[in-house]
């Protein structure tokens, strides 16, 4: 499991993502309430390498609790893409977890999960 402040491979495609959502929200502004707008838009995938996230999702199966020390947007975004997994494991049971794993994370998110001031780094950055 990757380790807390480590850095993903996927981090600048996320970001470059994040941009583009705020830039077309047509009001460039970084105030809280734009930028809280922003990280709630749709994105393309979760942002979490697959690995890390059957990881995680064993976690979960084995006990839901062991993610109640993550940062509150990390796990409601654990908590979503474990809601995704569920669903596409039960369409594709014989598939291999990892795979299923990543099905989950490539079918796009609700949201970024990134708390605001987080985002405002980022499109700072």
């Amino acid at each position: 499991m990757k380790k807390k402040g480590s850095v993903s491979d996927c981090f600048a495609e996320r970001n470059d993502e994040l941009r583009k959502a705020f830039f077309n929200q047509g009001v460039y502004s970084t105030c809280d309430e734009v930028i809280s707008k922003v990280v709630k838009t749709p994105s393309s995938r979760f942002w979490v390498d697959p690995e890390r996230a059957r990881d995680v999702m064993s976690r979960i199966e084995k006990n839901p609790d062991s993610i109640s020390g993550m940062h509150p947007e990390r796990q409601r975004m654990y908590l979503a893409l474990y809601e995704r997994y569920q669903e596409l494991r039960r369409q594709y049971p014989a598939d291999p977890k990892i795979k299923v794993v990543a099905m989950a994370i490539y079918s796009g998110a609700p949201e970024f999960f990134l708390a605001p001031s987080t985002a405002r780094a980022i499109i700072y950055h």
